[in-house]
């Protein structure tokens, strides 16, 4: 853990980042399977949906690279009680939504969330949201951005925290201000956010400690097999 979070800006902040609409089916194509490990092959297997299977070695994909871009294999991680993967001095988080799967890694504890921002389900936001989350959305032109970004926000901090879904949404509250957006009352530890949109998603991110992203940051791995 990074210490005197108020002091430090992130010194490593990667992002990587999948399309797998162009993916076949790995029980069809079994070539694909050899891009990831044992244990992630196993992982992908049990899937019943092919773009769940898609999704899953997209995901072994990106934790592959980022173990090998560190010196690391597949027998280096660990996995907490909530099953996210980690690596003893490697932060490192991964999300899938719709044809994309992205990751990032940070010399601190990191989360991060990404969804398709259409037909938002703003019943969700009536029901688990906190006041002033729920009136910045019904401010807002474009509600379905409005909900995902919160709700990236949101889920991206769940998974910094190594909470997950026990960590519930009310519990904490993500607050719109001049820069972007900050965190209010939360049990948790605090964090800063960055959110950014490409094709029609919104991405997030929650570190422990400030940073900058852009589109352009992404490391973009093309498979071809």
């Amino acid at each position: 853990m990074c210490s005197v979070w108020n002091l430090q800006i992130s010194r490593m902040m990667k992002l990587y980042r999948i399309n797998i609409d162009h993916f076949e089916d790995p029980l069809q194509k079994k070539e694909l399977l050899s891009l990831v490990g044992p244990e992630r092959r196993k992982k992908v297997i049990r899937y019943h949906m092919p773009d769940d299977r898609k999704r899953s070695l997209g995901a072994g994909i990106i934790i592959q690279k980022i173990l090998n871009d560190n010196g690391f294999s597949e027998n280096h991680l660990k996995y907490s009680e909530n099953e996210k993967p980690f690596i003893d001095g490697l932060f490192f988080n991964v999300s899938h939504a719709g044809d994309y799967v992205v990751g990032v890694v940070s010399d601190c504890e990191v989360g991060c969330d990404i969804e398709k921002a259409v037909n938002a389900p703003l019943e969700v936001a009536e029901h688990y949201f906190n006041p002033g989350e729920l009136e910045y959305i019904k401010s807002e032109k474009d509600k379905d951005k409005a909900f995902f970004t919160l709700w990236t926000l949101k889920e991206s901090y769940m998974k910094m925290t190594g909470r997950g879904m026990s960590l519930l949404l009310d519990s904490f509250e993500i607050i719109p201000a001049e820069t972007g957006f900050i965190l209010g009352k939360s049990p948790e530890k605090r964090c800063f956010f960055k959110t950014l949109q490409f094709d029609d998603y919104i991405f997030s991110v929650s570190n422990e400690t400030d940073f900058s992203i852009n589109e352009t940051d992404f490391k973009d791995i093309i498979i071809s097999l």
